[in-house]
């Protein structure tokens, strides 16, 4: 028996070189994009995409005849499962059978996608819509792994899955119009075709332009951008980060690129107590976040290492620090190695943009206190607290920035200069010290740097003669008396994006901002063997005369520098970027500081035990306690009762209703009331014996909620925790759910028919039976391939009583007079209502086979055409 076709030759070929043809090129571009994020595709895209060729031009030849989809897909199940065990039982190895599994299951998927796609490019008419949803889900889940969120990236990942949805659906309806027996049938497809295309180019092109703004608004929102928007330069750094809270951080990595991001928002307020000899002039130091020691290559990225031998970087939280009590650290004092010209000085930092668990403070730090914000300040600063740290005499943020003509600053460089020229090797170093400080690329481009390096410090005799040789080589002129460098936020970068940038900047470019100088020059005091590593944080810039030693720092004071080593005096700070006037005059001017400070006599830290709201009272155990400056520890906490009236209660988000406290918080509270003020305190005592002499309940000043950091073990990795995306779960997710929603759109007929079918039954008054039971049996006939068309409605009840026996003409004229007239049924009439529906019902359903009903119930077209026609 020769089995009929649905479509004829021309057809298909139709199909296959304007649906299937445009399909695989377009599934080959997702599958390379998938690739490039996927190890377990292994990076045979080209493969894969043969794998969906096959099955979807396969489906389009074998569904042009009359094949059902449900047997054919048994009969390739079983082949596949067959195939599958065959492969496993001839395989040796687990690892061998592990990868012949993964790749057939990779084959099966692919493979079976295209076949579905090709079945519905065959038979279905909507199937083209729920393809190019499925396939622009596809590309919206890729493209959220890239970090290249800018407007170009954007239009370029969407612009061919977009313009193949709408293509893809326009085609596979014109070719389903289309009549194949027309003589110039390949002419009418082309002029077609070309027509689409222009139309489509000229749309795209004008929604493109008009909506130019809303995608550069989508790229600051997915970006997180906030400085100006450069349409040639997309690749954007930034030497903070944002939070999701609002705040910023200092990035614990720096990647060159051809642009820096700077914003103008001041980040937090600085009071440092170190000047110059004569006590009055401020001597502004830098203040430091991290270090970068190691380079990727790859991706030219800085990067911190928190491996890095004599760690000597303090990073607590004071976030999760009570207020008053302080963190210490000492061993960074000793990884300094520093015991020449050294001192303790104290700052106090305010923040107002800085994230509250963030701590910068000039180089070496080793103490940190939290302090309360005045209630005055409160809106303003945030957060604040003290630090220590163990300075160098010899650093100073003056070493570029030094103002012409002042002769103490000039004299203090040229002091300083002298003292370190006193170091002239590094033989007193260990080896594993100075191999890792020293260490730097291997290769021709690094090579280059190396050459140059000697060539600028030929003559200079010591690492400091050296490290002043680099800087005075950035700050030169050329013949023609112009800068030699030039401070830059917007590079550029090579024309090649594998292109070593350092060398761009040095031998051709000579603009960068600050990652690029201290990055140029470390390598250059590497390539010489002077260990060296790059210091971020914050420039310091001296603006306020009103009251000096405070310091505003802005976001565009976000810095890049080196620290050089110089054994026995340590690491010293040495800034070689060209200034940026720019950045130094930031837009607002620096305001008055927060001067007061009220002294605390008392500072509990404990457990909220019971909180009334309503008295603004509360009792808390006590773990420790400062009072009069005198520190108490203890393992068994007493309990404290306080009297929180006039407290002011704070979090890391700022000021908080007394109400927000709950049982069970940890919580600091610190009093500065008179009546503690005369007490002593004395180191014999215990807890117990210094809250016996306390009022009950003690008054407070200040109460701080202390969110305790989750125990968490450590792990090797800080990527470890992050789990990757499970594509083959994601894929099976979008299956499922455009399978639930196909299920769904088929699935509409019948529950329309169930609902209408409801109503026709119900136990209504005779005329909304009567309009119950006609819609019913019109949408029944409708969805079963009976539909009334361009008939009068006698004229089609009559041809239904001929087909199937029925008394559907008599219900009929009972209907119309319902419709038309105004007049009450009579007894008869009201009789052939009652009796006209299950008879009708049952004798149609008789005469048509289920199967027959089944396949016309899962036909949307008779539904649409239903709700479409004039009733």
């Amino acid at each position: 028996m020769k089995i009929g076709n649905v479509h004829n030759a021309k057809k298909v070929l139709a199909q296959l070189l304007l649906l299937a043809v445009p399909t695989v090129i377009l599934m080959a571009y997702l599958l390379w994009n998938l690739n490039r994020y996927e190890d377990i595709l292994r990076n045979n895209w080209e493969k894969q995409s043969l794998y969906f060729a096959g099955g979807i031009a396969g489906a389009i030849i074998l569904y042009s005849y009359r094949f059902r989809f449900i047997t054919t897909a048994a009969v390739l199940f079983v082949v596949g499962y067959a195939t599958y065990t065959y492969m496993g039982s001839i395989t040796v190895g687990e690892f061998d059978a592990f990868f012949v599994s993964v790749q057939f299951l990779i084959f099966s998927i692919l493979f079976s996608i295209g076949w579905i796609c090709g079945f519905g490019f065959s038979r279905s008419r909507y199937f083209t819509v729920f393809w190019s949803v499925f396939l622009l889900a596809i590309q919206i889940v890729t493209i959220s792994k890239t970090n290249d969120i800018t407007a170009r990236a954007i239009i370029a990942a969407f612009l061919p899955t977009l313009a193949y949805a709408v293509y893809i659906i326009y085609t596979a309806e014109l070719i389903r119009n289309m009549n194949p027996s027309e003589r110039h049938f390949g002419w009418f497809v082309t002029k077609r075709m070309v027509g689409f295309g222009i139309v489509m180019a000229v749309l795209f092109f004008a929604v493109l332009k008009a909506f130019d703004k809303d995608f550069k608004a989508v790229e600051k929102e997915w970006g997180h951008g906030e400085g100006k928007y450069d349409k040639n330069k997309s690749n954007q750094e930034s030497m903070t980060k944002d939070n999701r809270d609002g705040t910023i951080s200092n990035k614990d990595q720096t990647q060159l690129t051809g642009s820096l991001n700077k914003g103008k928002r001041l980040v937090f307020v600085a009071k440092l107590d170190n000047f110059f000899e004569d006590g009055k002039t401020p001597n502004p130091l830098y203040f430091t976040a991290y270090y970068y020691t190691r380079f990727d290559t790859l991706t030219q990225t800085f990067e911190m290492d928190n491996k890095m031998p004599d760690n000597d970087l303090f990073r607590p939280d004071p976030s999760k620090i009570p207020i008053y009590f302080a963190k210490t650290d000492s061993s960074v004092i000793k990884n300094t190695h520093a015991t020449k010209a050294r001192k303790v000085v104290t700052a106090e930092i305010y923040k107002t943009l800085l994230s509250p668990s963030d701590f910068v403070a000039p180089s070496t730090a080793f103490f940190c206190q939290p302090l309360p914000v005045e209630a005055d300040y409160k809106d303003k600063y945030k957060s604040a607290y003290r630090a220590k740290m163990w300075v160098s005499d010899l650093n100073s943020a003056y070493f570029i920035y030094n103002p012409a003509g002042n002769q103490m600053l000039e004299s203090f460089q040229e002091q300083r200069f002298k003292t370190l020229r006193q170091v002239t090797d590094y033989t007193s170093i260990p080896d594993s010290f100075m191999k890792y400080y020293t260490f730097m690329p291997q290769d021709a481009e690094y090579g280059r740097i190396k050459t140059l390096a000697g060539q600028i410090t030929q003559g200079a005799a010591t690492p400091l003669d050296k490290m002043v040789a680099i800087r005075d080589y950035f700050t030169g002129k050329d013949e023609f008396g112009q800068p030699l460098f030039k401070y830059e936020n917007n590079p550029g970068i090579p024309g090649m994006p594998s292109a070593n940038k350092l060398t761009y900047f040095l031998f051709e470019n000579r603009k960068g901002y600050c990652a690029y100088y201290a990055g140029a020059t470390l390598f250059m005091l590497r390539a010489m063997g002077i260990p060296s590593r790059i210091a971020t944080g914050f420039l310091t810039v001296d603006r306020s005369s009103k009251n000096p030693g405070w310091y505003w720092f802005y976001e565009d004071q976000a810095h890049a520098w080196v620290q050089v080593y110089f054994p026995g005096y340590g690491w010293i700070d040495f800034d070689t970027t060209i200034p940026d006037q720019e950045a130094h005059d930031a837009d607002q001017p620096d305001e008055t500081p927060p001067l007061s400070m009220q002294q605390a006599y008392m500072v509990a830290d404990g457990h909220i035990v019971s909180v009334d709201s309503t008295t603004k009272k509360l009792v808390m155990t006590v773990d420790k306690l400062l009072f009069h400056d005198q520190n108490y520890e203890t393992t068994r906490p007493d309990t404290l009762s306080v009297d929180g009236a006039i407290a002011q209660v704070s979090a890391d988000s700022g000021v908080v209703p007394f109400s927000a406290l709950r049982k069970d918080m940890h919580i600091t509270a610190a009093s500065s009331a008179e009546v503690l003020k005369d007490m002593t305190a004395t180191p014999v005592e215990t807890i117990k014996d210094v809250l016996k002499r306390v009022p009950k309940p003690a008054p407070t000043d200040q109460i701080k909620i202390i969110e305790d950091e989750a125990t968490t073990p450590p792990h090797k990795n800080m990527f470890e925790n992050i789990e990757p995306v499970n594509w083959l779960k994601v894929l099976a997710t979008v299956l499922i759910v455009a399978a639930a929603l196909l299920v769904l759109v088929f699935a509409m007929p019948w529950i329309i028919w169930q609902v209408l079918h409801m109503r026709a039954k119900g136990n209504k008054p005779a005329s909304n039976k009567a309009y119950n039971q006609y819609r019913a049996a019109m949408y029944y006939l409708n969805q079963l391939g009976y539909a009334r068309n361009h008939k009068s409605p006698g004229e089609y009840a009559a041809q239904t009583d001929a087909q199937f026996g029925t008394r559907f003409i008599v219900f009929s004229n009972v209907y119309q007079k319902l419709k038309y007239s105004s007049l009450p049924f009579t007894t008869q009439e009201e009789a052939v209502v009652q009796e006209f529906y299950k008879p009708f019902i049952a004798s149609v359903r008789k005469q048509v086979p289920l199967r027959k009903r089944a396949a016309k119930f899962l036909n949307i077209y008779n539904t649409i055409h239903y709700f479409t026609q004039p009733k």
